[in-house]
């Protein structure tokens, strides 16, 4: 018998072919099976900041307003009073900005407003006169307190408003400093827009002169009621 016939031969060497084969078959399979079960790179989820809400009240603000003024005069010449009241239309500007604090709204405002010309009267001892206050600037503190869109609010400050009064062809005009004192309702009518119902007190003067030898004391204040529209920035 020859070597290439020799049975045990011919195993050998179907086992050394054979088992190279199988080993890289499950080699392979283990390979595949791996990368199928390869989770991938793992990336670390992003968060987007969300953006905080917009105040709807805070910031700064300019308007118009116009409405009804009234200035009141009392004219005193030796314990015998006068009074004179002219009510006319008023329009001015007015802007200011709001701080939102917990609950409340917060904020400083300035306005200028033209009052109205002059009331004509007769005192039994001054005789035939005119009086009236023609224009205001202000400067206000306000609180508001917002329950939505709507916002009541309180204001107080300081006046500087003109005043005159003419009589015997003698004339003395001053500006006085006062307090002013109001309140009214604001409503937002969209983030932008805004309108309002306002109400202001205004002491005007309070001073004594002398009208061609006859001394005349005069006490004033202005009443006002104002709508307005302004624009939030």
């Amino acid at each position: 018998m020859r070597h290439g016939d020799n049975p045990l031969l011919r195993r050998l060497r179907r086992r050394w072919f054979l088992e190279p084969l199988v080993l890289c078959t499950v080699l392979g399979m283990l390979v595949t099976g791996a990368r199928a079960a390869d989770p991938g790179s793992f990336e670390e989820p992003v968060f987007e900041p969300v953006a905080a809400p917009q105040s709807l009240w805070a910031g700064p603000y300019l308007g118009f307003e116009t409405g009804i003024s009234q200035t009141a005069t009392e004219v005193t010449v030796g314990g015998r009073k006068d009074d004179a009241s002219r009510v006319d239309a008023a329009f001015g500007l007015f802007g200011g900005y709001n701080w939102e604090v917990s609950r409340f709204v917060l904020g400083v405002e300035a306005g200028a407003a033209y009052l109205g010309g002059r009331e004509k009267g007769r005192h039994p001892t001054l005789g035939n006169y005119e009086t009236g206050a023609k224009w205001t600037v202000n400067a206000k503190a306000r609180a508001g307190l917002p329950i939505n869109n709507f916002m009541p609010y309180l204001s107080v400050g300081i006046a500087a408003t003109e005043h005159s009064l003419k009589a015997n062809n003698k004339e003395h005009s001053s500006v006085s400093i006062g307090p002013v004192l109001g309140g009214g309702l604001e409503v937002a009518v969209t983030d932008e827009w805004r309108i309002r119902a306002d109400y202001s007190l205004t002491g005007i003067i309070d001073s004594k002169d002398r009208y061609a030898g006859v001394s005349a004391r005069r006490n004033s204040a202005n009443h006002r009621l104002m709508i307005g529209i302004s624009r939030a920035f």
